[in-house]
């Protein structure tokens, strides 16, 4: 997630009504684990499950912090944002939860904003990826997301160059000895205590298990790539922090946050998130240290995304199949602008190219549109209304993906054909012919209506899809042909 630091000072940025001990949920009891999200890899394709079924990710940010720390609105303001999704069609929301939002003051939980949250996911069909903002936010360590005592303790804070300077959407900016042995037994324990509070709230509501995995930090590798780097982090005595170990801080920090989630009564997978690729080369290596596979390794973390920030299909891509290189890695683009005109395009070249698709973000922040109107990236406005152009394309292409969703989620790219993706922009006209591995089959595609539209070839079946009337002529290896007229919007399933 991309940040800009500014000097405005905004006022009435009170985290949340955390602080009043009536609050408090009583004490509760540690319940039997459960499982609730795991990998797996059939036919060179690895994909999540969700209760034992396949879960493709097809997900939007609902930017939580921003909508009440900088909007200064309430919980059921945020409401409408979770119909907005439904609306769209995704079936999960990618929401943040920082450490401060959950105990306010050290050793006292207040779980009253997680329950309304995943209350909202309950209420609309929707599942989860919390998102863990605490001590590494691209490196920074901020006043808004961590409990007051976190940052007072000298023994865990960095100097950087730029120390308490204002964040206008996160508060003061510090940094931190990620993995400092007090400040992750001090992690862990709210961490772990957080899934088992959500595993005895879903056993009181219905065991619909809405959180579906953990991000881990946000886009950690930020502490050593940028910041590290551009504000000279070093020892609070004034010592050279190495490059190797401002690399080991984010190794071992991600890696005990990751496993305190394995550790609680109510399991998920675990992922990170990291920065797109802006100097070229090697995508998966930063440097001769460090590589997104040594993060990957990590037995805390289960899985790694990426942060796109593309609008280049060709370029979306091929960021989903590096990240698919990695050998048992599930392919998420965990954030790619919800703004761009050929958003569904890039939704429906990610699935293809093996991946998941979570777009950054539903709606912006207005406060943060204020400051920067460059920032405005969400697929609906700040007023939660369409983009012309680009919502409802997006609906159409999820509709299709949600309705074809278990055979989307393990479906190998070998057997994902996908038309009309072949340029950024999608062709008025279009004719196009692609080859399946299982069956052998080809496939023509026609559309004279602009439509985007996908084949999956199942062995028994094909699973055809269109976001309009198009035409899908389908042969055999025997050479027999044989065309399908498929209505827009609806699936159709052609058995071989």
């Amino acid at each position: 997630m991309k940040q800009i630091l500014f000097l405005t000072i905004i006022s009435a940025m009170a985290l949340c009504s955390c602080d009043r001990k009536d609050d408090l949920e009583p004490q509760e009891p540690v319940l039997p684990g459960i499982t609730v999200s795991e990998l797996r890899t059939q036919n060179g394709k690895t994909y999540v499950e969700v209760d034992g079924r396949p879960f493709p990710f097809i997900g939007a940010q609902i930017r939580l912090d921003a909508l009440l720390n900088c909007d200064g609105m309430s919980l059921p303001d945020v409401e409408e944002y979770f119909g907005k999704a439904q609306e769209l069609g995704v079936n999960c929301v990618q929401v943040p939860i920082s450490w401060k939002m959950v105990e306010p003051e050290e050793g006292r939980y207040d779980w009253s904003i997680v329950d309304t949250i995943l209350g909202y996911c309950n209420k609309y069909g929707l599942k989860m990826e919390l998102l863990w903002f605490s001590t590494n936010m691209i490196g920074d360590s901020f006043t808004y997301l961590l409990p007051q005592y976190i940052l007072s303790e000298p023994s865990v804070r960095l100097r950087r160059d730029n120390d308490g300077s204002l964040h206008s959407y996160y508060g003061y900016i510090h940094a931190l000895r990620l993995d400092a042995e007090w400040l992750l037994e001090k992690e862990t324990a709210v961490v772990t205590a957080l899934f088992n509070h959500i595993r005895y709230w879903d056993s009181n509501n219905g065991d619909r298990h809405p959180v579906i995995t953990c991000q881990v930090h946000n886009e950690p590798d930020g502490f050593v790539r940028w910041r590290y780097r551009d504000y000279n982090f070093r020892y609070q005595d004034a010592s050279d922090l190495s490059a190797q170990e401002a690399w080991n801080m984010v190794y071992n920090s991600l890696d005990a946050v990751g496993k305190a989630v394995k550790s609680s009564s109510y399991k998920v997978l675990t992922r990170t998130n990291h920065i797109k690729d802006e100097d070229g080369g090697d995508l998966l290596q930063w440097s001769d240290i460090a590589s997104v596979k040594d993060i990957f390794a990590l037995e805390g973390i289960d899985f790694v995304g990426i942060d796109s920030y593309k609008s280049s299909v060709s370029a979306l891509k091929a960021d989903v199949e590096a990240y698919r290189s990695i050998d048992g890695n599930y392919a998420l683009v965990a954030e790619n602008a919800g703004n761009y005109e050929n958003s569904a395009s890039l939704i429906l070249a990610a699935f293809a190219s093996g991946g998941g698709y979570d777009i950054y973000e539903l709606a912006t922040s207005p406060y943060f549109v204020t400051v920067d109107e460059s920032v405005d990236q969400g697929v609906y406005t700040t007023a939660l209304e369409d983009r012309d152009g680009i919502t409802g394309n997006v609906r159409k292409v999820i509709k299709g993906l949600t309705l074809a969703s278990e055979d989307v989620a393990v479906t190998p790219p070998a057997d994902f054909a996908a038309f009309n993706i072949g340029q950024d922009t999608p062709l008025q006209s279009c004719q196009e012919t692609k080859a399946t591995a299982t069956s052998s089959l080809e496939i023509k595609f026609e559309t004279s209506g602009g439509a985007l539209g996908f084949a999956l070839d199942r062995g028994s079946y094909v699973a055809l899809y269109a976001t309009e009337d198009a035409v899908f002529t389908i042969t055999g290896k025997d050479g027999a042909s044989e065309a399908v007229n498929v209505t827009g919007g609806e699936l159709t399933s052609h058995n071989l």
